[in-house]
């Protein structure tokens, strides 16, 4: 298929697998970094060791250190840089592209300091009315772990947007036989459960190091879409995301997945496992956790599990608050989170008092 020219903004892990990917959609991927070394390394050699090893990037993904030559003829923007970027790469885009420029945003996570999405970031740079809404950026999200597309292994992502007419034309595009895109007309719902599954990540990653077992995993992954539904809908999203490949899926890949970076950082955390060296890349997770924090706060939710996973990270408590947080009783239903309102629904019970057998945790 040939749709011309795409750009990938962003030559990282995420970046580099995404522009491979689509290589064979376009006839031209133009892939921008400011790492002038990783430019040379991929004109040179079709690699990007630091991100990616003993990974091939084929020859028509062509680097480039400037940002307007990324930009020439593209049809499609696609941006994978980390969080903490993006504010600076709107402004550039903004200065220097047309207008109707189709953008997509491939980034997960909240600014320091600021706490929003990276779709807020976008929106507030670009100055995004609703009124204007073919203008604002489409979101790709789901479970995508880059080292397994970088292997030729099958994803399933969400590409959301409002401009319904837009996105599907986009995921025309983009999609193709390794990676099935399914439309979603919700962006900031899918961008706030991107960014809050990091966390979750990190909790599931201290369950694994410290041998919990699969039972708890599955109820932090469960409670952690309880409490990102509650977030999402919090901030003007739908809570239905959670029941979309940008959901359940990305929950499930990310909090499992050895290959996941926030999984590893978990493990960490936890003092029973190493940092795998081999997983390199940004831990969105770290900056994502006390922005969601205070961004939880600010919107008069109380997330128990988000609030432990942050506690822990920062040396305030101990693991079994995380424990705690994930298998206490609710105070509510078991039931899906969807639709309920959020005043006092993200509040649980006291945890019960005893000993967590087998765990070496005792509940005081």
């Amino acid at each position: 298929m040939n749709n011309g020219t795409l750009a990938v903004i962003g030559a990282g892990c995420w970046g580099t697998a995404l522009a491979a990917l689509e290589s064979c959609n376009f006839s031209r991927v133009n892939i921008f970094t400011k790492e002038a070394d990783a430019c040379e390394e991929i004109v040179r050699f079709h690699t990007n060791e630091s991100y990616l090893d003993d990974f091939t990037i084929p020859r028509n993904v062509l680097p480039t250190t400037s940002l307007e030559h990324a930009l020439d003829g593209a049809s499609i923007v696609v941006v994978a840089v980390p969080s903490h970027a993006v504010r600076e790469v709107a402004r550039n885009i903004k200065s220097i592209s047309a207008e109707g420029l189709p953008i997509v945003l491939a980034t997960k996570g909240l600014e320091a300091n600021t706490g929003l999405l990276s779709l807020e970031v976008w929106r507030q740079e670009v100055g995004y009315s609703a009124r204007r809404g073919p203008r604002d950026a489409m979101v790709l999200s789901g479970p995508n772990l880059a080292r397994e597309i970088s292997r030729g292994l099958p994803a399933v992502s969400v590409l959301a947007g409002q401009d319904q007419g837009l996105v599907r034309r986009t995921v025309r595009k983009l999609s193709q036989p390794l990676l099935s895109l399914v439309s979603f007309h919700d962006p900031l719902g899918v961008q706030a459960s991107g960014a809050l599954k990091n966390v979750y990540a990190i909790g599931c990653g201290m369950a694994r190091g410290l041998g919990w077992g699969d039972n708890v995993t599955a109820a932090l992954i469960w409670r952690g879409l309880e409490e990102t539904a509650f977030f999402a809908e919090a901030m003007g999203g739908d809570p239905a995301v959670i029941t979309t490949p940008a959901g359940l899926g990305d929950f499930i890949a990310t909090c499992i997945s050895p290959l996941s970076r926030n999984h590893d950082l978990g493990r960490s955390i936890a003092g029973t496992g190493k940092v795998n060296e081999g997983i390199r890349g940004v831990r969105e997770g770290t900056q994502t956790a006390q922005e969601a924090l205070r961004r939880s706060r600010s919107l008069g939710l109380k997330l128990d599990l988000l609030e432990a996973v942050w506690s822990v990270m920062v040396g305030a408590d101990q693991p079994k608050a995380v424990l705690e947080a994930a298998c206490r009783a609710s105070s509510g239903d078991a039931g899906p989170a969807i639709g309920r309102g959020r005043a006092g629904r993200a509040e649980y019970l006291g945890a019960p008092r005893g000993y967590w057998p087998g765990m070496g945790v005792a509940a005081e």
